[in-house]
């Protein structure tokens, strides 16, 4: 070590860190020091800046001078992707910048990489560490928002380290940004509004994040903050074990200086958690400093702080700061009672007593920024009158006339501040319904283990009772209830949801509200289900008439229902009509101020290959499945239903275009993704399994084809017990065509016949099933001329 340098390093360190943090790094420039000076100077304030940052970062450290072998480096291709430098290093794992090297595109992308051997060598830590980067990726595939980053990829490197591949956002910590231009406190406040935005996105998909903090949201040259960093997010709802998941901090499990009273103790987490540290991070931006100085405390000592004191005001905070005194004025200056009270609510030591939910929080910033009165602050005449003469001041500096317009705007105050309330008192009695639902699936609550699904079919016998003064609440808890069990295929209970819904709906709200619309286009659905194909057109025509009579024409509401009636048309064999509609399904989807999401028009891409394929055109339908099996794959790396659709669609296209080794393929993982994504017996289940059967038949594979039919016709059975489907007369004739290869000809009569009973005790004439069953029984006629088989006199 040569001492000039350190000696000289060290006075300088002494002078930089009386220079503001924002403005070190400029100083340091301006210096125009010998290259090996100013990188020791650096080396040493970074050294610095960990010890003043103590508890702000997690709990542990890599092991010293240990890497993992396994973990790529700058210079690295695996995939479609090529490593150019590290950007970022947290507990869980390495970031780097990255671009696309497979000659495609250029496009340049974040990758995350767990990298579990430098935290532990344990077996068990690094199997955990692997685990919460697989829920990352898991969570991050199911949030689409403006301010939440974005999954494009993921995948393993050959060394068999797990990687995510994310929108690269060229932007800084959310603190340093606002730092690095100077913002005001409204600007301050605004940015903030937008992260409350992407934390509610997660919330409205039961994720709590967990660790939100101004390293994990990230604000791009627009003033787009993005909320990142999902490694220690869970989902509102049981464990394995069947409760709900506790915080642990084993390791890094949540960073101390933002983390909740009740994070700090270790108790189960609710979105109330998230709304603590996003308070936490709005009084940093707004004071210059955290509400609780913790650096040198002990765990213990941590959480009493956290949990039993209270921090000072926002402006007792300011005027004691170490800031400058023209930047200790502005920030003072921009800080009111509104806002203090907004802190004070958001960071209240009791759940119950913050916010609702991040939206509330969002809202009432925007109250605030708006010159609104806010929920936060105690109501009062007087406080509305003064919220409005501020906002009105020319017009308050008039005579009688602007006072009765005071007069008259303070009514409208107060029926705003009215309707606010009440805003909030129904999400909070919502977010105390879905509460309980989680509990009940909690067996230290309920005194049994029951699975979220049985916690939701549970919930729908307490609506009335919960939301029985408020149809309007519980016209969208029921609706929400009703699509839950249509997926579940648990139909019967759908369609008492669904219809209680409409009723409830058109009550509250009218036969031409969005609301009663959408319930009929699912009560729609659920016919198409059922096989009630009368029902189901005459649903989704009442839908379109209304949507039209109430000038809700080419909305996101129309291109839902053209695409789903658009779908049905395509299960009919009416493969014209369906064109016809889907055409119009994508045209008003792309023609919307927000165009509907990629994962929907993918979606309409898949159906128009599906009646393309119908109509013989085979090359448009192969251009027209890539499209959308490209976005679905971008969108759900580890696959999923939508993607196992299209496999299923690819699987019956490679048959007829004479390609039966690949269709078998695109069927074995289309029913392998459908089975891991439905637990029980579902139609996304039969329908591949039923296809898989038909094309081992086709490739002359006696056992695979006989395995999978008798699945087919098991599950069928099971399912289909009340009213029939065509579903149940395909297995069952496919089970048939199996049972010819086998030479067991009495067999394939007794199912041919109960194909035709179930067909015929279905609501859908279907007629490519009934050609089907024509067909098998003609080759059994055939093969057996000296038999007169059931099946055959029954055709006569």
């Amino acid at each position: 070590m040569d001492i000039s340098i350190e000696t000289e390093s060290i006075r300088l360190l002494e002078t930089l860190l009386g220079v503001p943090a924002s403005e070190r790094s400029a100083w340091l420039d301006d210096q125009r020091l010998a290259a090996n000076v100013a990188a020791r100077v650096r080396e040493l304030l970074g050294a610095e800046d960990m010890l003043g940052m103590f508890l702000a970062e997690p709990l542990v450290a890599p092991l010293p001078g240990h890497r993992s072998a396994s973990l790529p480096i700058a210079g690295d291709r695996f995939g479609a992707w090529r490593l150019l430098r590290e950007i970022g290093a947290g507990t869980m794992g390495v970031v780097f910048l990255a671009e696309r090297a497979d000659g495609r595109y250029e496009q340049q992308v974040a990758i995350k990489l767990v990298r579990s051997l430098e935290w532990s060598p344990d077996s068990t830590t690094q199997a955990d560490l692997m685990r919460r980067f697989d829920n990352e990726r898991r969570l991050l595939a199911r949030l689409e928002h403006p301010n939440i980053v974005r999954i494009l990829d993921g995948g393993s490197t050959p060394s068999g380290t797990p990687y995510l591949v994310m929108e690269h956002v060229a932007g800084r910590s959310l603190t340093d940004y606002c730092c690095a231009n100077r913002l005001d406190v409204a600007a301050r406040v605004k940015l903030l509004a937008k992260v409350c935005d992407g934390v509610q996105a997660a919330h409205r998909h039961l994720i709590v994040h967990r660790d939100l903090k101004p390293q994990n949201v990230l604000v791009d040259d627009n003033a787009e903050p993005r909320v990142v960093d999902f490694g220690i997010a869970r989902l509102l709802e049981t464990d394995e074990a069947g409760s709900v998941v506790a915080t642990r901090t084993a390791y890094a499990a949540m960073t101390p200086a933002y983390a909740s009273p009740e994070q700090a103790r270790h108790e189960p987490l609710t979105t109330a958690s998230d709304v603590y540290s996003l308070g936490v991070m709005l009084y940093e931006l707004l004071a210059g400093v955290r509400p609780y100085a913790l650096a040198g405390l002990s765990p213990a000592e941590c959480e009493r702080v956290i949990c039993a004191t209270e921090p000072p005001s926002l402006r007792k905070t300011v005027a004691a700061s170490a800031l400058d005194p023209s930047e200790r004025r502005w920030r003072a200056a921009g800080i009111g009672n509104d806002l203090e009270r907004i802190v004070a609510r958001a960071l209240h030591k009791d759940p119950e007593r913050r916010y609702g939910s991040a939206q509330a929080l969002g809202d009432d910033l925007r109250r605030h920024l708006e010159g609104r009165p806010v929920l936060a602050h105690p109501d009062g005449i007087g406080y509305r009158l003064g919220k409005f003469v501020r906002r009105n001041r020319l017009g308050s500096a008039a005579s009688a006339l602007a006072l009765i317009a005071i007069l008259v705007a303070g009514g409208i105050a107060l029926w705003q501040s009215s309707q606010a309330r009440r805003a909030a008192a129904d999400m909070a009695r919502i977010n105390t319904f879905l509460v309980d639902l989680l509990s009940a699936s909690n067996p230290y609550e309920s005194g049994t283990e029951i699975t979220l699904a049985h916690a939701l079919d549970n919930a729908a016998g307490e609506i009335d009772e919960r939301f029985g003064d408020r149809p309007d609440l519980a016209v969208d808890i029921r609706y929400a209830l009703g699509k839950s069990m249509l997926a579940r295929y648990r139909l019967d209970a759908a369609g008492i949801q669904l219809q209680r819904t409409l009723e409830e709906s058109t009550r509250a709200f009218g036969a031409d509200d969005p609301r009663t619309i959408r319930a009929i286009a699912s009560l729609a659905s659920l016919r198409k289900e059922q096989g009630r194909d009368a029902e189901t057109t005459a649903l989704y025509t009442d839908a379109l008439t209304r949507i039209q009579r109430s000038g809700q024409a080419n909305g996101a509401l129309h291109a839902n229902v053209l695409n789903d009636f658009g779908v049905f048309y395509l299960i009919l064999g009416e493969y014209a009509r369906a064109q016809e509609i889907l055409q119009q399904a994508l045209a008003v989807g792309d023609s919307l101020p927000v165009p509907v999401s990629a994962q929907e028009r993918a979606q309409t891409l898949g159906s128009l290959g599906q009646a393309a394929r119908g109509l013989g055109d085979l090359d448009r339908a192969e251009a027209l499945y890539q499209q959308a099996q490209t976005i679905f794959e971008t969108a759900y790396p580890d696959g999923g239903p939508y993607l196992a659709i299209m496999l299923n669609s690819r699987a019956v296209l490679a048959r007829a275009r004479k390609e039966p080794e690949q269709a078998l393929g695109f069927l074995e993982r289309a029913v392998a993704m459908h089975r891991r994504s439905f637990e029980g017996d579902h139609a996304m289940v039969l329908v591949p399994m039923t296809n898989l059967a038909r094309q081992a038949i086709e490739l002359d594979r006696t056992s695979l084809a006989a395995d999978w039919g008798e699945k087919a016709v098991a599950m069928a059975a099971r399912m289909y017990t009340k009213t029939d489907h065509f579903y149940h007369a395909q297995a069952l004739t496919t089970l048939a065509e199996v049972r010819l290869m086998q030479e067991r000809d009495a067999d394939a009569s007794d199912l041919l016949i109960r194909a035709q009973q179930s067909l015929g005790n279905s609501e859908s004439a279907h007629a490519p099933s009934q050609k089907y069953i024509d067909r098998i029984r003609e080759r059994l006629c055939a093969s057996s001329p000296q038999a007169t088989w059931p099946a055959c006199e029954a055709r006569g």
